[in-house]
C-alpha cells in the first residue's frame, strides 16, 4: 500500500494509474477506522477499482469544538487495517494542503437535504462536508466513491454534490455495518462505557419497532410515538429526532407510498455521546 501526504505526489501517482486504464474507487474517511470502513474498501475492490482511502479529520464540519478535540486519531492502526484490507493507497493530507491555511468552508444550499435534521442540528456541518469532499475529489479524481449508509443524510448530500458538480463520478452507498448486538459501528462508540453501549442499543430497537409497526398498518405518527415510549424513555438518553423520511430528499412523511424508498432515522444522545442511525424500510 502506498502512503502519500503530499498532494503533488499523489496526483502524479493517480495520473500514472489512470494512464493504465484502471478505475479509481475512493473512500474518504476521518480515520478511527472500523469494520464499517473496511466494508467500503471491500466494495471498491469487488468492483475492480484501484482503491484509495483518505484520512483527514476535517475541522470545518465540526460545529462543536469539544467534539473535534475528542475525535480519536489512530493513524498507525488505521494504516495497518487498510493494508490488510487490500487498500492500494492511503492519502494523509494536511489542513494547509486542503485549505491553504484558511480553515473556511464554502457555503452550500442544496435545499431540504442540507437544511433539516443534521443540517439544522449542526449548523455549517454540511458546508464542511461538501467543501472537503469537493477538495478531495479534485485531487483523487475518482471514477467511483463509496460511503456508508449509517450517515444517510450525508450520503444524500454527497450524491447531490456529485450530480451537481461531478456527474461522471459514480456514487455507491454501502449498508450499515453493525456490532453483533445490533449497534451501528461508529468511531464514537469507543467513548461509550459498557453500560452506555447497552443502553445505546435502544436506538436500533426503536428503529426496528417503527418499521414493524408500519408493516402492521399503524400510521407513521402512532408508530413513532409507540417506539419513543417503548425504547427511548431512559435517563441516559436524550432524543433529538426520530422520524420517517423519503430517503432521497430527507423530507418527513405522514403516509407511506409503495413507489418510494423510505427510511427511519434517529439522532440521540447517550450520556455524553451523540449517535445517529437509520434503517431503510425495504431492508430485510
Amino acid at each position: 500500500m502506498f502512503i502519500f501526504k503530499d498532494v503533488e505526489q499523489i496526483s502524479q501517482h493517480i495520473h500514472k494509474t489512470k494512464a493504465s486504464a484502471q478505475r479509481i474507487g475512493f473512500i474518504p474517511t476521518m480515520g478511527a477506522l472500523h469494520a464499517g470502513h473496511l466494508s467500503l474498501i471491500k466494495a471498491s475492490k469487488q468492483k475492480h477499482c484501484y482503491s484509495i482511502c483518505s484520512i483527514y479529520v476535517n475541522p470545518t464540519q465540526f460545529n462543536n469544538a469539544s467534539d473535534l478535540d475528542n475525535y480519536p486519531v489512530t493513524i498507525e492502526k488505521d494504516a495497518k487495517m487498510l493494508s490488510e484490507a487490500g487498500c492500494d493507497v492511503l492519502f494523509l493530507p494536511t489542513s494547509d494542503q486542503m485549505y491553504g491555511g484558511k480553515l473556511i468552508a464554502t457555503k452550500f444550499d442544496y435545499g431540504n437535504i442540507t437544511r433539516v435534521f443534521e443540517g439544522a442540528k449542526r449548523p455549517g456541518h454540511f458546508d464542511g462536508v461538501i467543501t472537503i469532499v469537493s477538495k478531495l475529489i479534485d485531487v483523487v479524481m475518482p471514477d467511483e466513491v463509496f460511503f456508508g449508509q449509517k450517515d444517510l443524510q450525508q450520503c444524500m448530500v454527497v450524491k447531490k454534490l456529485l450530480d451537481t458538480s461531478y456527474p461522471n463520478v459514480l456514487f455507491n452507498m454501502q449498508p450499515t455495518q453493525r456490532e453483533n448486538s445490533g449497534l451501528a459501528m461508529s468511531s464514537r462508540n469507543v467513548r461509550l462505557s459498557k453500560e452506555e453501549a447497552v443502553v445505546a442499543l435502544r436506538l436500533y430497537q426503536a428503529l426496528n419497532e417503527v418499521k414493524l409497526l408500519l408493516n402492521q398498518g399503524l400510521s407513521v405518527v402512532n408508530a413513532l410515538a409507540e417506539a419513543k415510549l417503548r425504547y427511548l424513555q431512559h435517563p441516559l438518553l436524550k432524543l433529538e429526532y426520530l422520524d420517517v423520511v423519503d430517503s432521497a430528499t430527507m423530507e418527513t412523511v405522514e403516509f407511506i407510498a409503495s413507489e418510494k424508498q423510505y427510511a427511519v432515522i434517529i439522532a440521540c444522545w447517550c450520556a455524553e455521546v451523540r449517535l445517529i442511525d437509520n434503517i431503510l424500510l425495504t431492508e430485510s
